[in-house]
């Protein structure tokens, strides 16, 4: 008897087991049903790398003798954001280093793009900036790392260092997130004077 109880009880389980597998899955709910954007993808703004000036990831100067008082180089990059309704900001860093106090290595900005009266319109064009690489260098020439940072929502600029390793005025603020595009400007002694 025990065996048959034994045997009853396998056959319930394989039972059950079988019409678990077979039972239809409760239906999920819709994407962006329930949410506040209603599913809506809310990507950050970033950088179209395809209209960096200068094209190229590392450029090499030349030196104030050869380049009439130093490399005049003019440096920008469009911003792409899908959502039409929000402003962004540009923020560009020089040699960045959150662990120093100047200014925390802020370069240029920050410059607010407001959002464009076109929603059809998710191209931003932010201001050039002119970076004359010698005219940060020490007692010799070095190589600089010039930061584009972009974002629909940055933390507040400071001017205090990072003693925890925090990232000063690139953190973006609670639930959004920031991008940034780089360029770097080494010596070279036939480097070019820019355009």
């Amino acid at each position: 008897m025990r065996d048959g109880a034994k045997r009853i009880a396998a056959g319930l389980a394989v039972v059950g087991a079988a019409a678990l597998v077979g039972a239809c899955p409760l239906p999920q709910p819709l994407p962006g049903v329930g949410t506040v954007d209603a599913g809506v993808i809310a990507a950050p703004p970033f950088v179209e790398t395809s209209t960096a000036v200068p094209t190229l990831p590392a450029t090499a100067y030349g030196p104030p003798s050869a380049c009439g008082g130093g490399a005049d180089f003019v440096v920008s990059a469009s911003v792409v954001d899908y959502n039409t309704t929000e402003q962004d900001e540009v923020r560009w860093f020089l040699d960045y280093d959150p662990t120093t106090q100047v200014g925390i290595n802020l370069f240029y900005g920050p410059e607010l793009l407001p959002a464009p009266s076109n929603a059809t319109v998710i191209v931003r064009v932010p201001s050039p900036v002119h970076f004359r690489p010698s005219d940060y260098d020490t007692a010799v020439p070095r190589s600089h790392v010039l930061e584009m940072a972009v974002s629909n929502g940055f933390q507040p600029v400071t001017t205090e260092p990072s003693l925890d390793g925090g990232m000063p005025n690139v953190e973006p603020a609670p639930g959004y997130g920031v991008q940034v595009f780089r360029w770097t400007f080494n010596p070279q002694a036939d480097g070019g004077c820019g355009p």
